[in-house]
């Protein structure tokens, strides 16, 4: 598969999960155009576990032997540190400086001090509520943005019965799983393409002579 073209069908992954969303829990086309009475309002930590990331005890600003682990910041990878603070699934948003990007995190990272994180066992529900989020009225700094962990568990959110929310877990889940795989694939190919490419260009790696 080529590089680019994934994050075409990653993004049609992602709308689909957004328009499913949007379809059950805003215009509630499971029960006739109006909120079930079974459903309810609730906060954000009625669902899921927020934490802050912390200051990692060594980092460095490249992967290599004994750096690399991810070291996570407000909106990407930031360097490669030699421990993990978080080993499961979690969900992630900047703290300090940048906010409103939420990276999806599934394996074992370093989530930095500029960061909060999440961890449910409503995965997919969660990662649509924090799209829904208005940042901007949640700011709490003056010179610099900064959102506080007290202010993300108060959010006020939708909750559904366990039953809708299950099948919308099992549903979104197995598209956003086919999302993750492609990024996954992604990186290996550019890493494959980086490794050879100036191998290629020095003439270390000779290709003259291959059929193809």
């Amino acid at each position: 598969m080529a590089i680019f073209p994934i994050y075409t069908i990653n993004n049609n992954l992602a709308q689909q999960a957004k328009t499913i969303y949007q379809a059950w829990f805003e215009k509630f086309i499971l029960s006739n155009g109006s909120c079930p009475p079974t459903w309810k309002r609730g906060i954000l930590a009625d669902i899921a576990n927020i934490t802050s990331g912390k200051r990692p005890p060594n980092k460095s600003d490249k992967k290599m032997k004994g750096f690399e682990i991810p070291l996570v910041g407000a909106t990407s990878i930031v360097g490669f540190t030699n421990k993990a603070n978080y080993i499961n699934k979690i969900l992630v948003i900047g703290r300090v400086g940048t906010h409103g990007v939420i990276q999806r995190i599934n394996s074992p990272c370093w989530a930095s001090d500029n960061t909060l994180v999440m961890t449910s066992n409503l995965y997919e529900y969660t990662y649509q509520v924090l799209q829904k989020i208005d940042y901007r009225a949640m700011n709490r700094g003056s010179t610099q943005p900064l959102i506080t962990q007290a202010d993300m568990n108060k959010v006020d959110i939708l909750i559904p019965d366990n039953q809708t929310l299950h099948e919308f877990e099992l549903i979104v889940g197995q598209l956003m799983q086919m999302y993750e795989t492609n990024l996954i694939e992604n990186t290996k190919l550019a890493e494959l393409r980086d490794y050879l490419l100036p191998r290629l260009i020095s003439g270390e790696l000779d290709i003259s002579k291959v059929n193809i």
